[in-house]
């Protein structure tokens, strides 16, 4: 732009000669008027004008100009090792590290933009793809279903006592444990029982076992559904650093945090966070996840040791709370509604 504005200005200065004007334009004004006009044909030929012949065909012009892009990198190669080497000393004398050329560019953000542009795009689509791009941030504690709210299959009860446990809980995969999840043998699936040829006394759960995934804590949520798509699996354990089990994982957890929450027939149809009055007052679900809370109260939660709002609630006062007990905490004052012996069933919440 500048190259192009130096070379416009004895141009310009001989357009204003063409006037016959008394008195020449002064310095300045020939300088602005040449520079209006650079930016001006830089915007439309090196701008609107090639974008549009891209837009209309994406492929064929990525096609056409790679090999261009190709040659001018080659050729100015030298200078931008040059020039790159340089930014890079000049970042490190005043403190600052960037190892990745496309943060400063920050692409969520473009990605994101671009969706919104689309007219193309409906508002589920650009909704999954701003969820996608939020999954990168939360690994398997965020979604996580803690130990307390598993309900399991037990090798130490009967099998009529389990199956009156799974018909109760409407679920069709339990942990197969022995006494409690901190023995953990693999994974029964309710349709492995209907197909148990002989009498139901006689079911060997130890034959119909299924092998578990184990992710720890911290596996990035990524990384812990490309792995139970890769291995079929639709039910993983979650262990804590020292290998303690702390709950359990599903797939359809994690798609949730994808396309939002999925009910089936027999879900609930309650919602996790309720507005009530004017908007500051919430009750909210025992089982909502903290990062929810965190997105539709748009406040921070710096806990990283619970992943649910009535795991939050119990680990901070210490104990099982009791109903109407109360506490305030990052700017919430929360008062418990509903707790049985194990959880937190619900609680309101005002945003201080």
């Amino acid at each position: 732009t500048v190259a192009v504005g130096l070379l416009l200005m004895p141009l310009v200065s001989d357009f204003f000669g063409l006037f016959r004007m008394e008195v020449a334009p002064a310095r300045w004004i020939v300088v602005l008027v040449s520079f209006t006009l650079a930016v001006s044909v830089h915007f439309f030929f090196a701008e609107i004008f090639p974008r549009g012949l891209a837009m209309r065909n994406p492929s064929v012009a990525i096609r056409r100009s790679y090999r261009v892009l190709l040659a001018f990198q080659f050729l100015t190669f030298p200078a931008m090792l040059f020039f790159r080497m340089l930014k890079k000393s000049l970042y490190r004398r005043i403190g600052v590290d960037v190892e990745d050329e496309l943060n400063p560019l920050d692409v969520d953000v473009q990605i994101r933009a671009m969706g919104e542009d689309s007219s193309q795009l409906s508002g589920v689509v650009r909704k999954i793809v701003n969820r996608t791009l939020q999954m990168q941030e939360l690994v398997v504690q965020d979604i996580l279903l803690p130990r307390s709210q598993v309900v399991v299959c037990d090798l130490e009860t009967s099998i009529q006592e389990n199956l009156e446990t799974m018909k109760a809980a409407g679920h069709t995969r339990f942990p197969l444990c022995r006494g409690d999840l901190d023995e953990c043998l693999g994974l029964i699936h309710i349709k492995d029982i209907f197909r148990w040829r002989e009498p139901v006394s006689e079911i060997d759960l130890m034959k119909l076992k299924r092998n578990l995934a184990v992710f720890p804590l911290e596996t990035p949520l990524e990384e812990a559904m490309e792995r139970m798509l890769r291995a079929k699996f639709h039910m993983a354990l979650a262990v804590d650093e020292f290998g303690g089990i702390v709950g359990v994982i599903t797939l359809e957890s994690i798609l949730e945090e994808l396309v939002g929450e999925i009910q089936d027939e027999f879900d609930s149809e309650e919602e996790q966070i309720v507005a009530l009055g004017e908007g500051r007052r919430f009750r909210i679900s025992g089982l909502t996840p903290i990062h929810d809370i965190e997105e539709e109260l748009e406040i921070e939660i710096d806990n990283e040791e619970v992943s649910t709002f009535g795991g939050l609630i119990t680990g901070e006062l210490g104990h099982i709370p009791e109903r109407g007990e109360s506490l305030s905490c990052y700017g919430l004052d929360i008062t418990v509604d509903d707790v049985d012996d194990r959880r937190v069933i619900a609680a309101t919440v005002v945003l201080l």
